[in-house]
């Protein structure tokens, strides 16, 4: 391949959890509409949240649109500085005011900048209008690798059920119960107490989904000692009805389950402080509105 051909290649920086991770790949299919593969660039910070610290390359394959490349960050704090174009201290991004510091606003719809001649996509692309453009094309990426995929026993026990997803975890920060918001026991009380199909419960705080769900019907609680997030999405894929808490997985986990029928629910505005409008971010045509409700 030529410098040339090299240099077009734009670049879409991967961060953060797996499904803010998926709308970024979302974001980079529709740029590789244009004709160019996209490079899809995630880079190692162990000094990140734990969650943000898999790379949607361990989950997905390379494909014609994009391949995957993990780079790993120096151990000083002057290397990554200099190196992690997420850094809010990165000379480029702070200095030079060609990207806008997403680490401060989860709403970013695009951000690019130039550097040798090769355009770097920053974002968290959270609006379901990328994902529109593409949409029969990327999942039909996520079902095959669904699919083939090994699964556990659990993840055959529990297709087809009822799920309610609760999300605290890293949510649980002064930062972000302002601005993410985490819902409250008057948000999940708007779900039937009971259900005709056996209802689960999907959650990153098992003990604190409990006492968050003390009046409804559920049948098991599953943390991450029994399911992964790759698990954990493919549950919500396969469920027959889906009641979402305000995460971007358990909203990829409503398409994925839309896609095959299934009825599902999420929160609006689904983040506390939320810009743009959410009916133009996550409310995808077809999913049912909850009032939200926030602690």
């Amino acid at each position: 391949m030529s410098t040339k051909s090299q240099n077009s290649t734009p670049r879409v920086i991967l961060h953060g959890g797996l499904g803010n991770q998926l709308f970024q790949w979302s974001f980079g299919h529709q740029l590789a509409l244009s004709g160019n593969p996209v490079q899809f660039t995630f880079y190692k910070r162990p000094y990140a949240l734990e969650h943000t610290n898999a790379s949607l390359g361990k989950f997905l394959p390379n494909c014609v649109h994009g391949s995957f490349l993990e780079k790993n960050l120096p151990n000083t704090r002057m290397g990554r500085t200099l190196l992690d174009p997420l850094h809010r201290w990165n000379f480029l991004s702070k200095v030079l005011r060609k990207v806008q510091d997403t680490t401060e606003d989860p709403f970013v719809e695009t951000n690019q900048f130039m550097l040798s001649n090769r355009t770097i996509h920053f974002g968290y692309f959270q609006t379901f209008s990328s994902v529109m453009t593409v949409e029969s094309l990327i999942l039909r990426e996520i079902w095959e690798v669904l699919e083939n995929r090994t699964k556990i026993p659990l993840e055959g026990e529990l297709a087809g059920l009822e799920v309610i997803h609760v999300r605290q975890g890293d949510t649980l920060t002064v930062s972000n119960m302002k601005k993410v918001g985490v819902l409250s026991s008057n948000y999940y009380n708007q779900i039937p107490k009971n259900s005709v199909i056996p209802r689960i419960v999907l959650t990153d705080d098992v003990e604190g989904a409990k006492r968050l769900l003390p009046e409804l019907n559920i049948q098991a609680f599953f943390g991450p000692s029994e399911l992964d997030v790759y698990q954990t999405l493919g549950v919500m894929a396969r469920s027959s009805t889906l009641f979402t808490a305000n995460s971007t997985l358990s909203w990829w986990g409503g398409l994925l389950a839309q896609s095959k029928g299934a009825e599902v629910h999420i929160p609006n505005p689904f983040f506390r402080n939320f810009y743009p409008d959410p009916t133009l971010s996550f409310a995808y045509p077809g999913f049912n509105l909850l009032k939200s409700h926030f602690m």
